[in-house]
């Protein structure tokens, strides 16, 4: 039956779809390495009567005449536009993703707690991230390379050559790999589903079977939205985009077409009688080439100078005609050359339309744009601006949690039974979209302590969102600090509500925080380690520190009494 679902090709329309669309966006978000434009490769194109398989330069050799079409083929670069504003302008921000406050990774394997199984690969983020934005309809497939040995991959959809699913969930897959037979690796299929893999090889022969106790088929669809009604087509962050990409790519094209008219325009020259020196016979140039005598030198074979008369420096004379009155006429001196410049007003159209596209491709698939000045923004337009950028890395964050999620389980159960093994990610929802300024702004206008208290450690996570480290250890320290702000010290001070070990704490905090270091160790391993609630952790550390403070105050006061007696 595997074999038969494999020689039917089931899904196989589906698949080809999803695998144009894969091609169609990947064009110009990956892009491709440059090649040499050379005077064949314009020619095959000028003498193309038919589709080739670059699906770009199709459509622009559809709506421009041939000549407008190889100058367009001879200006058109790799990496292109696109591609170059993706990776630039696009991927980074996305990236905030990894860097939320409220993420979390649960496992439970065996009946025991699990920071982190060790057949979870640290480059799992990275891997999932890219196939998300890069390769959309890939597959990540689960399978067991020996007895109890897990392993993940994941399958291109050009790969794929048959897929049965439904709502969402693959219940039957067939894929181009290689596989074992008589311990030699050839090209095969294998097929999988909720009970078992089988494998054969190109001719469907050489059948093996395994079985697995999963309960479902081990294959897992990396875009977690279909585009369409079609289950295998899924939806990219780029689907709705895609017409944009691509007009954005043609009009830098053009652009870069253009540019070359402002360094060197259009001429037009007066014809005349004048010789070109170069190769006047009667030139009596001291030791040129054809007044040497006997010799075949190897300057002979150098190629010659530009022969143009459009160079810095260049003479030029006219004939001199006189008018009737005696007078000269200028005319042809002045009109020698011409020069042809493309209008002011096309260029900057072309200028304003790309930068409006560029705007546009941003703004849909971060969800805000715009580079004005954030100050000259009202409260409105931040409050707007934060929302729509939030919705888009939550619903990333959402993508990631559910694909993580599924290919985790399937990874581990596969290892270690379906029965125990539970997993439970979630990617977050808060990703410290104010900068630092927004966040000290917010500070100063803040209506009480705690308001301050957590800005503060909303900052201390936003400065040191990739260091994890630094950003717990200040989180902590000023949830310890008594008073986040001079505002509340100094009020609390002419209330005279500032114990004297309190004081000490809050103006000397950094000699007292590393007199505990010395005594406790780090505090950030001593936080972590205390296994109590954070209000008692809160208050077990207080005290500590305000006991080092009475010591000390007491032996100084010992020593004083000492020195007076």
């Amino acid at each position: 039956m595997s074999v038969d679902f494999i020689k039917s090709r089931v899904g196989s329309a589906s698949i080809s779809t999803a695998t144009d669309q894969q091609n169609q966006i990947s064009y110009f978000t990956q892009s491709k390495i440059q090649g040499e434009v050379t005077e064949e490769y314009i020619k095959a194109w000028s003498e193309k009567n038919y589709r080739g398989n670059d699906y770009f330069f199709n459509w622009v050799k559809s709506i421009f005449k041939t000549d407008n079409f190889l100058s367009f083929v001879k200006y058109y670069r790799n990496p292109n536009p696109a591609s170059k504003l993706v990776n630039n302008k696009i991927v980074s921000p996305l990236s905030r993703v990894f860097f939320s406050d409220d993420s979390y990774f649960k496992y439970n394997v065996l009946g025991s707690e699990v920071e982190r199984p060790q057949e979870i690969e640290n480059s799992i983020n990275e891997k999932l991230f890219n196939a998300l934005l890069f390769n959309h309809n890939a597959i990540m497939i689960h399978d067991l390379s020996d007895t109890n040995v897990s392993y993940r991959r994941i399958v291109d959809i050009d790969n794929v050559v048959a897929l049965y699913s439904k709502d969402n969930i693959i219940h039957q897959i067939a894929y181009s790999a290689e596989i074992v037979i008589n311990e030699q690796r050839v090209l095969g299929y294998i097929y999988m589903d909720k009970d078992k893999y089988v494998s054969c090889d190109k001719n469907y022969e050489n059948s093996q079977e395994y079985p697995h106790d999963l309960g479902v088929c081990p294959a897992d669809y990396i875009s977690n939205k279909a585009f369409s009604d079609d289950d295998i087509v899924r939806k990219s962050i780029f689907s709705y985009v895609r017409e944009e990409l691509e007009e954005y790519t043609f009009l830098k094209t053009l652009q870069r077409m253009t540019e070359p008219n402002g360094a060197l325009p259009i001429t037009t020259k007066i014809k005349t009688k004048e010789k070109d020196q170069i190769n006047n016979p009667d030139s009596k140039e001291p030791m040129a080439l054809n007044m040497i005598k006997g010799q075949s030198p190897e300057d002979k074979k150098q190629t010659q100078g530009s022969k143009s008369v459009l160079q810095t420096g260049s003479i030029i004379t006219v004939p001199a005609h006189k008018k009737m009155d005696g007078s000269f006429d200028v005319d042809l001196a002045k009109n020698y050359l011409n020069f042809f410049y493309l209008p002011v007003e096309s260029l900057e159209y072309l200028s304003d339309r790309i930068k409006g596209i560029e705007n546009s491709i941003i703004s849909t698939v971060l969800g805000d744009y715009t580079e004005v000045n954030e100050s000259a923004k009202n409260e409105l337009q931040v409050s707007k601006s934060y929302v729509s950028k939030e919705d888009v890395l939550r619903d990333l964050s959402i993508s990631l949690s559910k694909i993580r999620t599924s290919s985790d389980y399937k990874l581990l159960a596969l290892r270690y039974g379906f029965d125990n093994v539970t997993v439970d990610i979630f990617y977050g929802s808060d990703f410290f979209l104010e900068s630092q300024k927004e966040l000290y702004d917010m500070f100063k206008v803040a209506p009480n302590g705690i308001e301050r208290r957590g800005i503060l450690n909303r900052l201390a996570q936003s400065r040191n969102k990739f260091n994890k480290e630094k950003a717990t250890r200040e989180t902590i320290l000023y949830k310890i600090l008594p008073y986040v702000s001079d505002e509340d010290f100094t009020k609390a001070i002419d209330n005279k509500a500032v114990e004297p070990t309190v004081f000490q704490l809050q103006t000397r905090f950094d000699y007292w925080i590393s007199l505990f270091e010395a005594r406790y160790g780090n505090i950030v391993v001593f936080w972590l380690e205390t296994e109590t609630p954070e209000s008692e952790k809160l208050i077990i550390i207080n005290n500590l520190l305000l006991d080092l403070i009475n010591t000390s105050i007491n032996i100084n006061n010992l020593n004083q009494n000492q020195d007076g007696d």
